[in-house]
């Protein structure tokens, strides 16, 4: 998960997209226009390539045209397209946007489509129609994202700590945060942080712990409903970490140290909360590291989120290319197709067959135990995705970062933070 689009921008989304080519051309042959994100070179854009590849020659009537970037380029790109008329007919969208794009008619329901599917076998369908009040299918899973603990086992040893356990609470790992904490050249300030507590990646921080602690960010009804007791306690518990107990850096901090996902893989923090994803990172640091259920909070819960991103196909492209989009989608959520994508360590496969064999579970490098990853996925919930997601968590984190850098008392923060994420959701009205 990345820091999102400005909702301003994705406005541009409310004008339809055509499809990338002519319904058929004469030689039979149907052309799609396939878009994801992803560094040029990198080990995801080798093996999408690869995939397509594989693709074209089990379906030697589709040719795929490859339109990919960066994850900001990728999308900063998109909204071009979508506004000039030029979107691909597939493209890999941030679990996050799905409901932004559908919410201004640019997706098309997969619903049929996906009747070809077994929805048993796959995590995270259920999410995305979730996700619409009428349970509609924007996009199918291409990727799951959820987080867990990691934990640099190297320092656990040092301090002579056992390991974290699914019965571990906020106080334990408060606990163990100040036996981890060291002040190595004795000036008074912790060079080695228990915690990284603080994320700009609020689905690795603030998130999870408001759950956790019992609350919630939108109620059942859609209604944001952050400004509550429970959310105070798990904000309030940061704070203590960051600046009482000092066994996590503060906000400055953790900006002046190179940023929340760089503190891990270097040593400066010995935990923190992290998605799938931070595996790749983390393996950068070449340090010893696993991973475990994330604390229960005061009434048991853990606060378990999931991030699904997922494929979308144009709701202007025309039939021939929607029905050749979907073919690569069943393609790509085969079993030979996603072993392939789990070899690079990017997403929790959302082929239940392949995230349960040796493939995900035992790749022979670290971390050990991703069975908690699974757990995590079954029972998490959703973002509490809306067309205007970005606009209005954008309006929540502000003030809940005011708080945390202790700029302005909590109470304060999650009235405001409400009131203004609340106004965001108001303010969009979906087209007839």
């Amino acid at each position: 998960m990345r820091a999102r689009t400005p909702a301003a921008l994705i406005a541009l989304l409310a004008m339809a997209a055509c499809g990338s080519g002519p319904a058929a051309e004469s030689d039979g042959r149907t052309t799609i226009t396939l878009g994801y994100y992803a560094e040029a070179g990198g080990p995801a854009d080798g093996t999408m390539r690869k995939l397509v590849a594989d693709f074209m020659k089990a379906n030697p009537t589709v040719n795929v045209k490859i339109e990919s970037a960066a994850y900001d380029e990728f999308y900063t790109r998109l909204r071009t397209q979508l506004a000039g008329r030029k979107a691909p007919d597939v493209w890999l969208s941030d679990g996050a946007l799905v409901q932004e794009y559908a919410g201004r008619k640019s997706l098309r329901d997969l619903n049929d489509l996906a009747k070809s599917l077994n929805a048993d076998d796959y995590y995270g369908i259920d999410l995305i129609r979730k996700s619409d009040p009428q349970g509609r299918l924007f996009g199918f899973p291409q990727g799951a994202q959820t987080a867990v603990l990691f934990y640099n086992r190297t320092m656990f040893k040092q301090a002579g700590l056992a390991e974290p356990t699914g019965e571990w609470t906020y106080d334990d790992l408060m606990a163990a945060a100040k036996k981890l904490t060291k002040d190595t050249n004795g000036d008074g300030k912790p060079d080695v942080y228990g915690f990284r507590s603080y994320s700009k990646s609020f689905t690795e921080s603030w998130w999870p712990l408001v759950k956790a602690f019992g609350g919630d960010i939108l109620d059942d009804g859609g209604k944001v409903a952050v400004d509550s007791q429970p959310a105070r306690d798990g904000l309030n518990w940061m704070l203590k970490a960051m600046h009482e107990e000092k066994v996590s850096p503060d906000v400055v901090t953790t900006d002046a140290l190179g940023g929340s996902q760089t503190l891990f893989p270097s040593g400066v923090v010995a935990m923190q909360l992290g998605i799938y994803a931070r595996i790749q990172t983390a393996a950068q640091g070449d340090i010893d590291f696993g991973v475990a259920p994330m604390p229960k909070g005061p009434g048991g819960k853990r606060g378990e989120i999931a991030n699904i991103n997922s494929w979308v196909i144009n709701s202007a492209s025309a039939d021939p290319q929607a029905k050749a989009a979907w073919k690569w989608i069943e393609f790509f959520s085969g079993e030979g197709p996603q072993t392939a994508w789990t070899q690079i360590g990017e997403a929790v496969p959302i082929n239940k067959k392949v995230a349960a064999s040796p493939a995900f579970l035992e790749p022979g490098k670290p971390p050990a135990g991703r069975q908690v990853f699974l757990d995590a996925l079954a029972v998490a919930d959703d973002l509490g995705l809306n067309p205007v997601w970005s606009e209005y968590t954008g309006a929540l984190a502000k003030p809940i970062t005011s708080a945390l850098s202790k700029e302005v008392p909590v109470d304060a923060a999650l009235k405001t933070a409400q009131a203004d994420a609340q106004a965001a959701i108001d303010r969009f009205t979906p087209g007839g």
